[in-house]
């Protein structure tokens, strides 16, 4: 993602800045954004291998070497983000965080939010009703349960690496994209894109997660001061993204782009069914009742 008020880097610069100080300056952060590291199925293998050792991202790109970490993305199952908040400081959040250091060496050390909702934003199309959305490309993220979201909401999913997209929508090879306000607008996709329908079907969990061989080589009395800056600017992330998503919207209208409200009561039943569906083929059918109690 770029640099400046997006969700990742804002959550990055302030983890920079609780390791730095709490450290006393014996350890230094160093800050890649946009893409400087590679595209981000590089940098999750990186990261597995040592060479990077942290990584601020959504869930959904570790679905397909940890796949259990999807359900974080099921979609419309989160209502709002103090839901996501009290399901990932608990219980689930911690067996999550254990499962992905066994299964890849790759700890989770604090949970926050992307700045609000993933909404559907189209080229040329302004949807009104959701029968709308059937047949648009609709470019999302390479993970399975991404493309299954676009798919219940009667879209052709389109996955596709996050540095192509405006470049396929200007040229038409995509008929728009699922995202948040707020990257739409850092990113400015609102030049190639000038329709916004709220559909709030993904909550869009970020991690910020330590490589194994990294943490390793830090010295042994620095490792908790390392972990405690990450839950303290967890802290000071969420705490930003409702005015970001507020702002966000507020600018993209400004800049000419349609927002509407979509009635996604229409999407319940077939979501309902795809969480049962995935819940038992990745066998996270407790933290699925968790989130529902």
């Amino acid at each position: 993602m770029a640099a400046g008020r997006t969700a990742l880097h804002a959550w990055a610069e302030s983890f920079q800045e609780g390791v730095e100080t709490s450290t006393e300056g014996a350890l230094r952060v160093r800050v890649f954004p946009s893409g400087t590291l590679g595209q981000e199925r590089e940098v999750v293998q990186q990261l597995q291998e040592g060479l990077v050792d942290f990584m601020v991202s959504g869930t959904a790109i570790w679905g397909s070497v940890a796949p259990r970490l999807q359900f974080f993305d099921f979609p419309f199952l989160w209502r709002d983000a103090d839901h996501v908040h009290g399901v990932v400081d608990g219980p689930v959040g911690a067996e999550a965080a254990a499962y992905m250091e066994q299964a890849v060496r790759v700890r989770p050390l604090a949970f926050s939010d992307s700045f609000g909702f993933r909404q559907v934003v189209t080229r040329s199309r302004d949807v009104t009703d959701p029968g709308q959305l059937a047949g648009l490309k609709i470019r999302t993220i390479q993970s399975a349960i991404y493309v299954k979201a676009v798919e219940l909401m009667g879209g052709s999913a389109t996955p596709m690496a996050f540095g192509e997209v405006y470049t396929s929508l200007e040229t038409g090879v995509i008929d728009g994209f699922e995202h948040d306000a707020s990257t739409t607008l850092q990113q400015r996709f609102y030049e190639v894109a000038r329709f916004m329908a709220r559909t709030r079907h993904i909550a869009g969990v970020l991690g910020l997660y330590a490589s194994a061989a990294g943490m390793a080589r830090v010295p042994r009395e620095l490792v908790p001061r390392i972990e405690e800056a990450a839950r303290e600017a967890a802290r000071r992330h969420r705490a930003m993204g409702a005015g970001e998503e507020r702002e966000a919207m507020a600018a993209l209208q400004a800049r000419g782009m349609t927002i509407r409200d979509l009635d996604r009561s229409v999407f319940l039943p077939r979501a309902e069914a795809l969480w049962q569906d995935q819940a038992r083929e990745l066998d996270v059918g407790r933290w699925l009742a968790a989130a529902r109690g």
